[in-house]
């Protein structure tokens, strides 16, 4: 008998009946994940065009701008929205909202580049960007900590923050081009933006250069990216000439919320210091045209960026949003990198998510995506202990007999 045939069948057509009853299974799970990401707004629908061309028309209108000063992220700094009434004159709120966003930026200052501004869906009450922008009467909630990872505690020298081995934190001003709800440091944000004083970056890289057992660097803030290119070098070139610092990152969220910032000459700066960029993308809506051009400049000047996004309750728990939001960073290349719980702040409890929440997104991701897809769930501990990777374990026991695995389809394997 041929070998391709096994008691008069043939073996060869055999398997390719079972590889296609076995890609169609997988084809009904695709599907049903893609019916259910397709609800998932992206930066790149024509819905989203349109909200961010009405708005912006709107802002230019009022300012007598021209699209050069929108392009222009000094135009965009210096026009931020960063008072109830402004809002008002782009968005129809209520009485109670008008009075509750005075209420809170009384406590809690707010500013809101005109660009990010425009990506807000004024009929969605929980359209992410809104969520992540507008100052919440939940903001008021008193739990929570205004530093629970005890970062002032981690300041040995300078504007320094330690808590591992090998890297530390240097924080360069407290500026952002928009004000997070959910900012780990909003106790810093106060009612001025001021960048870290020459003195204190002195001290901070003199504290570096006598440790040498500091390998990496990351220039936050704030954001970084904030700092003039004049001030960014005079940073990066001083930790280039210690020996053991080997790799610089910058922390910023300019990609999201103010992509005019990265232009060729900035990544130039970047490239020549071989800088790595960790930037802050929390839903789909937040990559749009523009943001892609900034990725564009950066990965095209060969600078790698990983995506550091934050878990929030109403903005993005839900595993078709993450899953959607990794895959279009993925396809821009983007790398995800950390899913982070939210931390305690005081002031950002409606954020919160329950960490089985969190678990449950991760065991969705296991087989429905790509693993470059799959950021690292972490949770932070406070006092400053540090990062604690989460990952489901009812995936797996042992025995005497050896390993029991569960497969992403909730089906049994096991290793002897």
């Amino acid at each position: 008998m041929p070998k391709n045939r096994k008691n008069g069948v043939d073996i060869i057509d055999l398997n390719r009946k079972k590889s296609l009853m076995r890609s169609n299974e997988l084809d009904k799970i695709a599907l049903e994940d893609m019916k259910h990401k397709s609800k998932v707004r992206i930066g790149f629908s024509e819905f989203s065009k349109q909200l961010y061309d009405n708005t912006k028309n709107k802002i230019l209108e009022e300012l007598n701008a021209t699209e050069k000063d929108w392009n222009n992220h000094k135009w965009q700094l210096k026009n931020r929205i960063s008072d109830v009434d402004e809002i008002s004159k782009y968005a129809n709120l209520t009485t109670e909202e008008y009075d509750n966003i005075k209420k809170v930026s009384e406590k809690y200052r707010f500013a809101i580049t005109p660009y990010y501004f425009s990506l807000i869906d004024f009929n969605d009450p929980i359209c992410p960007i809104r969520l992540q922008s507008f100052p919440n009467i939940k903001e008021f909630e008193e739990s929570g900590e205004l530093d629970p990872m005890k970062e002032e505690q981690s300041n040995p020298a300078g504007k320094i923050t330690r808590r591992y081995p090998n890297k530390l934190i240097i924080n360069v001003t407290n500026a952002c081009p928009m004000y997070c709800r959910h900012c780990q440091r909003r106790r810093l944000i106060g009612n001025y933006d001021r960048n870290t004083s020459k003195k204190d970056i002195d001290e901070s890289i003199e504290f570096i250069e006598k440790t040498p057992t500091i390998r990496e660097v990351l220039v936050t803030g704030g954001d970084a990216l904030l700092l003039p290119n004049n001030k960014l070098e005079y940073i990066f070139n001083k930790l280039s000439q210690i020996n053991h610092v080997e790799i610089i990152r910058v922390g910023t969220r300019t990609l999201a919320t103010l992509p005019f910032r990265i232009d060729d000459e900035l990544a130039v700066l970047l490239r020549k210091y071989k800088v790595n960029i960790s930037t802050q993308f929390n839903h789909a809506c937040e990559i749009t045209p523009e943001a892609v051009r900034a990725i564009d400049i950066l990965t095209d000047h060969g600078i790698l960026v990983r995506n550091q996004m934050v878990l929030l309750h109403n903005i993005n728990d839900d595993k078709y949003c993450i899953q959607k939001t990794n895959e279009e960073l993925q396809k821009y290349r983007v790398i995800p990198y950390y899913l982070f719980h939210p931390k305690d702040i005081k002031g950002t409890k409606h954020f919160q998510v329950d960490i089985s929440k969190g678990l449950d997104i991760m065991k969705h991701l296991e087989g429905r995506t790509s693993g470059m897809c799959k950021p690292t769930y972490v949770y932070n501990s406070p006092l400053g202990l540090g990062k604690v990777p989460l990952v489901p374990m009812e995936n797996i026991e042992h025995d005497e007999n050896g390993y029991e695995f569960t497969t992403w389809e909730n089906k049994t394997v096991r290793k002897r």
